[in-house]
């Protein structure tokens, strides 16, 4: 049999070019006479490195895009690429590969792409949670695709993913066997603990910064417990140097490369890191626990999507690079010293190690140019004893395993009973609807709430168990077998919650709402609705409008709808699914809408995606996912670059101006709102409108046009419209007689507010408006503090309640008077205690009250409904 030859190509950081080539070291370890010839980008620092480990390299005059594309030095980018396409070309005719191998980098989308057009076999290797452009263009001609996560058929067919796992340096490997040489290697004490810091080769600005910030804390404060192994990169290490020579650091060492990095693991207890593909596939293989600041600075932030796999799972703690300079030292300090975390996040984080990793590429390489297979292939890599044990412990349960792949997509056991089902937070909107769900369907299902609601006593009434106090003992015996239950949680659920931690610890399957939600809609025709606001209402009029039709519709909702009274339909006759999609902690980019709407995408949840650059991006991502052939119906005038599939058709809608789907015509009379809807299937003239509210001629638009693609007729559309009712705590009114109107709504947004005072305005333009506001997170008042201001002095009076923090721990300087203090030419008060609020409304006359906000405002709107009706 002749030689082989394997073409690899791809590079530009260390996280491709150490995969790459680990790769050849595994395919002339078990294939010795084959031949290797890498393709890298002219000028990186593939060039240098690809030769020291002994392997031939050509280069390729390719480079990146700038940013916005449309910068005039992308011309020179496309005649370099298109020149790098015919080396490329040049050199498969010369070297006259039997596969070509794609690692990610600039190199690997013209090598690959030749490559496929001359019929060579080719395989691409995405290390990212999040696949980068190239690779998901990449993946429809190519044969096999090896990944690192799960859920990657969000961008690649299915039936080509094989989970390799990245391959990392193998000297790494051996790190347990030698931590006594480590300590003397770098002349430190084996009795205290060690900060192990990196930022790559180049070094890390955020990372460095960030700790030079604090360094006294950690050489002053806590030098005689803890030292530190600081790896600043070389750029970065004169200036670290001269910023630190005055001071008297005797617990630190301060480098700018680390050349034994085996033993600066081996001795690590906890390390501070980028979030690099590779960077993760080392921790998690040597089960270091990881505080990661991933880089905002890469294509897709995959780094934070690559830092939220893990994070999902409590396999490590992320600190975004904006918050790095206030929170990493603090963070680390408390970390390092809590025994438990640091076990947790150790035991947690090998469920993503795959230490034969490259060897299983190989085998993939093998089988698609007829190679025959080496036996014990993954015996022959020597992984650390302690390593062994942990992977058998872990339990490699995916969604799809806990997501069985009958009809209603509901796993059973062997013997055929069904699995149970437990949530961490019940009471959550999005978690009680799953909860019913599975309830409804025949399982046995319990859960854990922090407080008891009207919403978790309707689940209680329903049947469902529900205990109040975070206690293992509370958790009922049915839900402690741990091959029968799933446990499905929030991220609102702090990571050291008893209960969670449990579960963690005893290995049980756990699964975010967001992933089994995304599994239990993927079979079906999901119809998504996504945007910062707006999406709850769009998506309940949808799912009222579906279900007008004989067959009825299954809907996931973010409220509860008044038309049925929960926030879950059922039904057995439609595969349709309305999906409220939660850009929150980027959950909706576990689903896989058939068709789409994006509402609106103003800056929020900066806590998760840092800038509203990010945001955009994210929801950019969300388009993505639609399927072929699928529908994007998007909001006129959003600053949004769909990032759709070719076949996807895009349409917009607007209330205000001419779009695809628009209104015209909006008018009230009478206390209703009329309206005409147009569409480019014609015009339904004089449409009346459930909850005439203004906001809402928006929603009905957009939700008009799905419905409409859907085959919901013009008449079906007139009378669900005209008999929607809208949604708890969506513009929802408590009392309206001849003296007062009293509403509750949920808008927590200061877009959301402004639309909601202006529809209170348009229906009520003589009276006077007071309005209770209840901030929601730290961040978003600190974030938006002014903007609330704008938006809450459009009322007549304002009573703002202090900050309901959820899972956010209180900032300095942040309270509800922050905005109170920038509210103009309104009078404004401050509620310090919610409890407080009937007895501070006796000081205020009103003819509308509005109470507003996201967190727990809603339980005083039976007191308020009680005090204004007796007005």
């Amino acid at each position: 049999m002749s030689n082989k030859r394997i073409l690899i190509s791809g590079g530009g950081t260390g996280g491709h070019i150490f995969p790459a080539v680990s790769i050849a070291n595994a395919i002339k370890e078990s294939y010795p006479t084959s031949e290797i010839l890498f393709v890298g980008a002219e000028g990186r620092m593939e060039m240098e490195k690809v030769p020291a480990a002994g392997y031939p390299i050509k280069g390729l005059p390719i480079q990146g895009l700038y940013r916005p594309l449309y910068s005039p030095k992308n011309i020179l980018v496309a005649i370099k690429y298109m020149l790098s396409l015919r080396k490329a070309n040049q050199i498969i005719q010369s070297f006259k590969p039997d596969i070509a191998i794609g690692v990610g980098g600039y190199a690997s989308a013209a090598v690959l792409e030749q490559a496929a057009k001359k019929g060579i076999p080719t395989l691409i290797q995405e290390q990212n949670s999040f696949a980068g452009q190239t690779n998901k263009r990449l993946s429809k001609f190519c044969q096999k695709i090896c990944v690192a996560y799960d859920h990657m058929d969000r961008f690649f067919p299915a039936h080509k993913i094989v989970k390799t796992g990245n391959p990392v340096r193998q000297n790494l490997l051996q790190v347990t066997d030698h931590s006594a040489e480590a300590y003397q290697f770098f002349q430190l004490d084996p009795q205290k603990k060690t900060l192990l810091i990196i930022g790559g080769s180049l070094g890390a600005r955020t990372i460095n910064q960030s700790i030079l910030k604090d360094i006294e804390v950690l050489y002053k404060q806590h030098g005689n417990t803890i030292q530190v192994i600081w790896q600043t990169g070389k750029i970065y290490i004169d200036e670290i140097k001269q910023a630190t020579a005055s001071l008297p650091i005797q617990n630190m060492i301060i480098t700018d490369f680390i050349a034994r990095m085996d033993y600066a693991y081996s001795i690590a207890d906890l390390v501070i890191s980028r979030a690099g593909a590779s960077s993760i596939s080392e921790l998690s293989l040597l089960g270091k626990p990881c505080i990661l600041v991933p880089s905002p600075n890469v294509s897709e932030d995959h780094q934070t999507k690559n830092a939220m796999a893990l994070v999902e799972r409590g396999a490590a703690v992320m600190v975004s690079d904006k918050n790095a300079p206030l929170q990493l030292v603090s963070t680390a300090m408390e970390m390092i010293q809590n025994h438990q975390q640091l076990q947790n996040l150790q035991e947690n984080i090998v469920y993503f190690a795959r230490p034969h990793a490259a060897k299983q590429i190989v085998q993939e390489v093998a089988k698609l140019i007829d190679l025959p297979l080496v036996e014990d292939t993954f015996n022959t890599a020597a992984a650390p004893s302690s390593q062994q044990a942990s992977e058998e412990r872990v339990v490699t349960k995916t969604v799809n395993q806990a997501v069985a792949k009958d009809s209603s997509k509901l796993p059973s056991n062997a013997d055929g009973s069904l699995r149970q089902y437990f949530f961490l937070g019940i009471g959550g909107i999005g978690m009680s609807a799953l909860a019913r769900y599975f309830h409804q369907k025949g399982h046995l299902v319990g859960g854990y709430d922090l407080t008891r609601t009207p919403l978790t006593q309707a689940l209680e009434d329903e049947g469902i168990a529900i205990h109040y106090e975070d206690n293992i003992s509370r958790i009922p015996v049915a839900f402690m077998n741990m091959e029968n239950t799933v446990v499905i949680y929030t991220p609102a659920i702090p990571a050291d919650m008893k209960e969670l931690v449990f579960f963690q610890k005893a290995k049980f399957t756990l699964l975010k709402r967001s992933q089994i939600l995304g599994e239990l809609t993927r079979g079906q025709k999901a119809l998504c609705v996504a945007g910062t606001h707006g999406k709850t209402t769009t998506s309940t009029l949808l799912a009222h409008l579906l279900n007008s039709r004989t067959e009825g519709v299954n809907a996931f909702l973010g409220g509860i709808s008044k038309n049925y009274k929960s926030n879950l339909l059922v039904s057995k006759q439609s595969n349709d699914v309305v999906v409220e999609a939660d850009e929150y902690d980027r959950s909706f980019l576990q689903l896989r809408p058939n068709m789409a709407i994006i509402t609106a995408t103003d800056a929020d949840h900066l806590d998760i995606y840092g800038t509203h650059e990010q945001l955009l991006q994210g929801f950019a991502d969300f388009t993505s996912l639609i399927t072929e052939n699928g529908v994007l119906v998007v909001k006129k005038g959003l600053p949004l670059q769909p990032n759709t599939h070719p076949s996807v058709k895009v349409y917009t809608y607007s209330a205000t101006e001419q779009a695809d789907y628009y209104a015209e015509n909006i008018h009230t009379q009478n206390g209703e709102l009329f309206f005409d809807f147009v569409s480019p299937q014609g015009r339904i003239s004089n449409l009346s409108l459930g909850v005439p509210v203004l906001i809402n001629v928006e929603n009905a638009v957009a939700a008009m046009a799905i419905a409409q693609l859907n085959g919901v007729s013009d008449a079906q559309l007139r009378t669900a419209i005209a008999s929607f009712q809208g949604s708890k705590r969506r513009f929802d009114i408590q009392v309206k007689n001849s003296k007062v109107v009293y509403i509750d709504d949920y808008a927590h947004h200061p877009a959301e507010i402004e639309a909601c005072v202006s529809s209170i305005r348009h229906l009520y333009p003589d009276k006077k408006i007071c309005g209770v506001f209840q901030p929601h997170l730290y961040s978003r008042t600190r974030d938006f503090s002014s903007d609330f201001a704008r938006s809450l002095s459009q009322l007549d009076d304002v009573i703002l309640l202090e900050i309901y923090p959820a899972r956010e721990l209180p900032i300095k300087g942040v309270d509800a008077a922050l905005i109170g203090r920038q509210i103009k030419n309104t009078p404004c008060t401050v509620c310090a205690q919610k409890e407080d609020l009937i007895t501070e409304l006796k000081n205020h006359t009103f003819d509308v009250l509005i109470t507003i906000g996201a967190g727990n405002i809603d339980q005083l709107v039976p007191h308020v409904t009680k005090y204004v009706s007796q007005l």
